[in-house]
C-alpha cells in the first residue's frame, strides 16, 4: 500500500513538473509574473523563508524595576515561513518563530510567589542577593513589511502574535553561607499577547525595537507590567 502511494505521488509530481516546463516554454517576454518558487530564494513572488536571529535587552516600562542590562531576549523571528517579494522594493514575511525573554529585577528586590499570586518583595534579612528572574518562552507568528530605501538598506514594521507556552521564576541568594535557589512555573502568564515590531537593516545586520501593549502576567495574579525590548538581528 505504501509503495503504491509513493508511486502515485511520484507520477503526480512528474505530471506537474512537465506541465510547468511546457508553460514556461510557451511564455513570451513580458512583465514579470508572480510565480511560486518553493526554495529559499529572493525571487519575485512567494518564497519559502527562514531567518531573523534576535538578541536583545528587555525592560518593563512600568510596574517592575527591571535591570535591563542583564535582562535578555533571544529569538528566531521565522523558523519557517513565507516571503512575498513584490519586485518593487517591498517584501512581506510571515511564519512561525520562537522567542525567550527574561526580566531580571534590580539587586534589591526579588520575585515572591505562592500557588495563586506573584509579587515583588525584599530579600530575607541578612541574605546576599544573586538574581531574581522571570522567564517567558513563546511561539510567535510575525507579519512584517520590509521596504527597501537604498541599496541593501531596509526599513521594516509589523506585528507579532505571541503564544506564551511556558513561564517560570527563579530567585537565587546566599543565606547563612548556603546558596538558596527558589523556582516555580506557576507565574500565570497571559497566554496570548501581541507586539509591535520596527527595525532598520543593512545587508544581513539590523537593529530593532519591540513593544507589547499587553500585560505579561495576568493582572489578578501578579504585578501589572508590559514589555519593551531592543537589540540586533541577523539574517532577516
Amino acid at each position: 500500500m505504501t509503495k503504491r502511494l509513493l508511486a502515485t505521488l511520484c507520477l503526480a509530481l512528474m505530471i506537474a513538473t512537465a506541465a510547468s516546463v511546457a508553460t514556461a516554454a510557451t511564455r513570451d517576454d513580458g512583465p514579470i509574473e508572480v510565480d511560486w518558487y518553493p526554495l529559499f530564494t529572493d525571487s519575485v513572488g512567494w518564497n519559502i523563508y527562514s531567518g531573523g536571529f534576535v538578541i536583545g535587552w528587555v525592560n518593563a516600562p512600568s510596574g517592575l524595576d527591571v535591570d535591563m542590562g542583564h535582562s535578555m531576549e533571544l529569538g528566531w523571528l521565522n523558523v519557517i515561513g513565507a516571503k512575498l517579494n513584490t519586485g518593487h522594493g517591498q517584501r512581506i514575511t510571515m511564519g512561525v518563530g520562537i522567542d525567550w525573554r527574561n526580566y531580571k529585577l534590580c539587586r534589591g528586590t526579588r520575585y515572591a510567589w505562592d500557588d495563586d499570586h506573584v509579587w515583588t518583595d525584599l530579600y530575607p534579612t541578612d541574605a546576599t542577593p544573586r538574581s531574581s528572574r522571570l522567564k517567558v518562552f513563546s511561539l510567535t507568528l510575525p507579519i512584517i513589511l520590509r521596504q527597501r530605501l537604498v541599496n541593501k538598506v531596509d526599513l521594516m514594521a509589523g506585528a507579532i502574535v505571541n503564544f506564551n507556552v511556558h513561564g517560570s521564576l527563579e530567585t537565587v541568594y546566599d543565606l547563612d553561607g548556603t546558596k538558596i535557589t527558589e523556582r516555580t512555573t506557576r507565574i500565570h502568564q497571559v497566554p496570548v499577547t501581541a507586539d509591535i515590531f520596527a527595525g532598520v537593516k543593512w545587508s544581513c545586520l539590523g537593529a530593532y525595537v519591540r513593544y507589547s501593549p499587553c500585560h505579561v502576567l495576568r493582572q489578578e495574579h501578579a504585578p501589572v507590567f508590559t514589555s519593551f525590548s531592543t537589540g540586533i538581528f541577523l539574517g532577516f
